[in-house]
């Protein structure tokens, strides 16, 4: 039987990185996108994957994507859409274009992606695809919020296609990763010019300490998502805050969860709060 193909975006560095050694070790070909051609070697060492140039903002090098990626290996059997970056700061210090260019990247080339790939699944009746959200999505955190309407975008387009595309055996899922100790907060698209009023809440945030989750568990997760065969399943998560976000909000109710996380970000985190979610701990890795 021939090796399955997987086409992993954004895989420069992260768990995208990560998981492209993860499918690789198990025998998978992969098709592994970067933006740069500096980062063209960086899977030089695996003989099973071939790495290629995709800027994830240029729509019609997307929309064109699945007929190159299946001439590498002669057919693509799932798909992980990972390739996104961060963008922080207050809403109001966010520039419009800043907006749109989280939006670019994150939905857009994300929608335009899925797009390249779904007629290749349909018409083999098969095939996984992975968008990659974040718990942003669920958590409700303060100046992250055009990231997280980004990543939330992505998680109800998943669940829209998940609907769409299960009869034709074709598999849609959205990973929500916790805090991991990647390059991500290296990258981040800041707001400038922020309003002295914000900094008082602002320190307040910044200075609580992030559970940072190896990067490893989340590749892992990318590698059960394609392999498990859970018809079912659309929303996985990844990392100790990215497992408990969703079972404390389940718990509480939306109304008492954004009361203990508003009261959390002022860094007056409740007795409950800490009894409920997983302590900071860091286990960063370059």
């Amino acid at each position: 039987m021939s090796a399955k193909t997987i086409v992993i975006t954004g895989t420069a560095s992260g768990f995208g990185q990560l998981s492209v050694r993860r499918f690789s070790e198990a025998g998978w070909n992969v098709v592994a996108t970067v933006r740069k051609e500096t980062d063209l070697d960086t899977h030089a060492a695996m003989e099973n994957v071939k790495t290629l140039l995709l800027d994830v903002d240029d729509e019609q090098a997307d929309l064109a994507f699945g007929e190159l990626a299946q001439s590498q290996f002669g057919r693509v059997d799932a798909l992980i859409n990972n390739a996104g970056y961060f963008q922080s700061g207050p809403l109001e210090a966010t520039t419009m274009d800043q907006a749109h260019r989280q939006f670019q990247t994150n939905v857009f080339g994300l929608i335009a992606l899925n797009k390249a790939f779904i007629p290749i699944f349909r018409e083999q009746r098969s095939g996984v695809i992975v968008n990659v959200s974040s718990i942003s999505a669920d958590g409700g955190y303060p100046y992250n919020s055009v990231y997280q309407a980004s990543k939330a975008a992505v998680a109800s387009l998943t669940e829209g296609l998940h609907a769409e595309l299960s009869g034709f055996g074709v598999l849609v899922k959205a990973l929500h990763p916790g805090a991991m100790a990647t390059k991500i907060y290296s990258k981040i698209d800041g707001a400038q010019n922020v309003p002295e009023d914000y900094d008082a809440s602002w320190k307040a945030f910044t200075s609580l300490n992030m559970i940072l989750s190896d990067p490893e568990i989340t590749a892992e997760a990318m590698y059960r998502m394609v392999i498990d065969g859970d018809t079912r399943k659309v929303h996985y998560y990844s990392g100790p805050d990215g497992e408990a976000t969703p079972r404390v909000k389940q718990l509480l109710g939306q109304d008492w969860y954004f009361e203990e996380l508003s009261a959390r970000n002022r860094n007056e985190a409740t007795p409950l709060w800490e009894a409920l979610m997983p302590h900071p701990k860091s286990t960063a890795r370059n």
